[in-house]
C-alpha cells in the first residue's frame, strides 16, 4: 500500500480502534504517515483504548514508494565557467528523507573557498535533477571523484594554514577517506575517442573557453623582468610573431614559471575541460585535457609555441587588474581572492538549488 493510501486508511482505523494496526505503522519510513500515526495513537489512547508498546512493524521502501521518490542515485553538477579560475560543484545525495546537497568552491590552488551544506526534498531534488537534465543530458561526474576532490581541497586548506567551514568537517565520514594527493580526472576515459590536441589550433581553443578571463595564475615576476631587460628601450611588438617571440624567449628557463604551468594552470584547464565534456563539448574537453597533460609531463612546457599563447594572456590580465587598480583575481602564489564576475556566458549554475535550510553551513574560510 502507498504512503498515500495509508494515510487515507489511518482515520478509519481510528473509528475502529484498531491500535494494533497503527501501532504497526510506527516505524514506517515515510515521515508523513509516522506523524499521523502517532496523532492517531495518542487520539486512541486518550479514549482508554489499549496501545501496544514498541515492537512496531518492521518496513521498507518497497518498489511502490521508491518509485514515488524518484532517482535516488547520487548527482552531481560541475561549473568552471561563471568564476573563471575556480570549481564550483553542487552534489545532492538522496537519504532516508530526502537529500543532502552539497554546494562549494575549490579555488585553482586546490582550497576550498566555499561550502555548504543543505536539506532538500524529494520534490526539490527531483525538479533540480530535471534542470541539470536540460543542460548535462545523462552525464553526470564520479560522485567519488568528486568527494574525493572536496577531501583534497580540504587537506590542501589546513596545509597552508587556513581554516576550513565547519560543516566541511562536520561531514567528513560521508565523504571518504584522506586522499593524500590530488584525484585524477576522469575525463581521460570520456573523451578517449576524440581526437587529439591539435596545437595548430591552440587559438581556437582557448578563444573558446575565453583564457581572456581568467586571472593570473602563476607567477610572472621573472618572466616580465627578463622581458624588460631583452626589450630595453626598443618600441613595444605590434604584430602576433614578435609578441610571442619575446614571450618565448623571457620565458625560456623559467623554473617558477614552470610550476605554475603545471600547478594552477593545468588545474584549472582540467576543471574548465570537465565542464565542458558535462555540457556536450566533448572534442573541446579533449583537447583541454590533452593540453593539461603536457602541461603536466612536459619538461619545459614554457618552450612550446601554444604555451607562449597562454602566457600572453596571463600577461595581459596581470595588466588589466593593475591598470583598473585592482588586487589581480588571483595573486602570483595562485591563491585566490575576489573574482571578476563580468561574463557573457549562459550556463550560470548559480541558481535555486531547492535549499530547505542550511546545516551549519559556516562561511568563515579564513
Amino acid at each position: 500500500m502507498s504512503s498515500a493510501e495509508l494515510l487515507k486508511s489511518i482515520p478509519e482505523l481510528v473509528q475502529k480502534r484498531d491500535a494494533a494496526a497503527l501501532a504497526g505503522l510506527r516505524d514506517h519510513p515515510d515521515k508523513d504517515v509516522r506523524k499521523a500515526v502517532r496523532k492517531a495513537l495518542h487520539t486512541l489512547k486518550s479514549k482508554g483504548v489499549d496501545v501496544p508498546e514498541g515492537g512496531g512493524k518492521a518496513w521498507s521502501l518497497g518498489d511502490g514508494l521508491q518509485s514515488m521518490r524518484g532517482d535516488l542515485q547520487a548527482r552531481a553538477s560541475l561549473d568552471a565557467q561563471s568564476m573563471p579560475g575556480a570549481l564550483r560543484f553542487v552534489l545532492s545525495e538522496p537519504d532516508e528523507e530526502g537529500a543532502r546537497l552539497l554546494v562549494g568552491t575549490i579555488g585553482p590552488d586546490d582550497r576550498v573557498l566555499e561550502f555548504g551544506a543543505y536539506r532538500q526534498t524529494d520534490g526539490q531534488r527531483t525538479r533540480l535533477l530535471r534542470d541539470w537534465a536540460k543542460t548535462q543530458g545523462d552525464r553526470t561526474p564520479p560522485v567519488d571523484w568528486l568527494k574525493a576532490r572536496i577531501l583534497f581541497a580540504r587537506e590542501r586548506t589546513i596545509a597552508g594554514g587556513f581554516s576550513v567551514p565547519r560543516a566541511l568537517d562536520e561531514l567528513l565520514g560521508s565523504l571518504g577517506g584522506e586522499t593524500g594527493e590530488r584525484p585524477p580526472s576522469f575525463l581521460g576515459e570520456v573523451v578517449a575517442k576524440e581526437a587529439s590536441f591539435d596545437p595548430a589550433k591552440a587559438q581556437e581553443v582557448l578563444d573558446e573557453i575565453r583564457f581572456d578571463r581568467f586571472p593570473p595564475l602563476a607567477n610572472l615576476d621573472g618572466m616580465l623582468q627578463k622581458a624588460a631587460e631583452i626589450h630595453g628601450d626598443n618600441p613595444q611588438p605590434q604584430d602576433d610573431d614578435a609578441r610571442m617571440g619575446l614571450i618565448a624567449e623571457a620565458a625560456k628557463g623559467d623554473e617558477g614559471l614552470r610550476a605554475g604551468l603545471a600547478g594552477a594552470i593545468a588545474n584549472v584547464l582540467e576543471d574548465t575541460a570537465a565542464d565542458a565534456w558535462l555540457h556536450g563539448r566533448s572534442a573541446l574537453a579533449a583537447s583541454l585535457f590533452d593540453m593539461v597533460t603536457t602541461l603536466r609531463g612536459h619538461v619545459e612546457p614554457e618552450t612550446l609555441p601554444w604555451v607562449h599563447r597562454i602566457l600572453g594572456y596571463q600577461v595581459a590580465s596581470l595588466l588589466r587588474a593593475v591598470t583598473r587598480g585592482q588586487v589581480p583575481g588571483m595573486s602570483m602564489d595562485g591563491h585566490a581572492h575576489d573574482h571578476d564576475h563580468d561574463h557573457d556566458h549562459d550556463h550560470d549554475h548559480d541558481h535555486d538549488h531547492g535549499h530547505v535550510h542550511d546545516e551549519n553551513c559556516d562561511h568563515d574560510h579564513g
